[in-house]
């Protein structure tokens, strides 16, 4: 038995045939249909995939979904949920979440933060706090203050040690610690340079192997607290990556301290993520009790969204 239901918005004409007993089984005819009509008659109880993880033109320099484009490619895609995660600001997410409310689709507000603990560099991502709240603001300034920082104080001290850095002053920004982890690989021979490693992570590796203290950038238990102040939630971004000196994958040592340290919750899945790190991720959210988050990590339009079953993402339950 079917119910027809007919949705008229501008030009567009939606035609939608629904079993009662099984919306995942809908057929859907689109007669020219537009983004916006396909917001206004497409079928809530049919989006089934998640996406928690996403960049947005406000992670600067290298992302290009604009948050119309993702709102409306995520509802043709049957999405249910996303999340604009990008680095250190929450710039796009008031304008991914009206999008979301003219195309359908839940988002949440997400943004992922730059950190380091127990001597291993971090990406943590919180979830559910307002974007405008001044404490996650002053968070994320802190991180890029920080990061300017130390630039400027390896712009002065590696010279003196010999390195040659040039054309840090024409990138039309102020130097950060990336930047300079990669002039530092492309105009010098670094000692102890693993072959084949790119300029980035050779600089970076050198950096935090040889000169610690160097690069000093916030703590996971900090970016937990601000969470906890602003009833949100604090999950770590793709604790299975392997970059080099950038992302070591999380052991259980780690997960423990993180736990102890007040973490709500971990990507587990993430599309670096083995068969054998996704049950080990797993297994260590059912042991501590976390919250199950994952993403495609995407950045632009060419890069797929991660279809993930809603049913699977415990998160969604704990977030606005």
């Amino acid at each position: 038995m079917f119910r027809l239901q007919i949705c008229d918005n501008l030009t567009s004409i939606c035609v939608i045939c629904v079993p009662l007993q099984d919306d995942d089984a809908a057929l859907i005819l689109a007669l020219h249909l537009t983004p916006e009509a396909w917001g206004a008659c497409y079928n809530p109880g049919m989006n089934r995939f998640v996406d928690l993880h996403i960049h947005t033109t406000a992670t600067p320099h290298h992302s290009s979904w604009e948050p119309e484009r993702l709102a409306a490619t995520a509802a043709h895609l049957g999405f249910y949920a996303l999340a604009a995660t990008d680095h250190n600001t929450t710039a796009s997410v008031a304008a991914l979440q009206a999008a979301g409310q003219r195309h359908g689709v839940r988002v949440i507000s997400g943004v992922e933060i730059d950190s380091a603990f127990g001597g291993k560099l971090w990406h943590t991502l919180v979830y559910g706090a307002p974007p405008d709240a001044p404490a996650l603001l002053a968070l994320c300034a802190t991180v890029f203050e920080r990061n300017a920082a130390d630039a400027q104080a390896l712009l002065a001290d590696l010279p003196q040690q010999g390195f040659c850095l040039t054309g840090l002053n024409n990138l039309g920004r102020p130097p950060n610690v990336a930047d300079v982890a990669t002039a530092l690989a492309r105009q010098n021979n670094l000692p102890g340079r693993v072959p084949g490693e790119g300029d980035e992570a050779a600089g970076m590796r050198y950096l935090l192997t040889r000169m610690p203290g160097a690069y000093k950038p916030i703590g996971v238990d900090e970016v937990i607290a601000v969470a906890r102040q602003l009833g949100a939630v604090a999950i770590l971004a793709h604790p299975g990556r392997s970059k080099g000196i950038y992302a070591i994958p999380a052991d259980a040592d780690d997960l423990a301290a993180l736990v102890e340290a007040g973490l709500d919750g971990i990507e587990v899945y993430y599309p670096s993520h083995s068969a054998e790190q996704q049950d080990f991720l797993l297994r260590a959210a059912q042991r501590y009790g976390l919250l199950i988050s994952g993403g495609s990590d995407s950045h632009h339009p060419h890069q797929d969204l991660a279809r993930i079953e809603r049913s699977f993402m415990t998160l969604l339950d704990r977030v606005p």
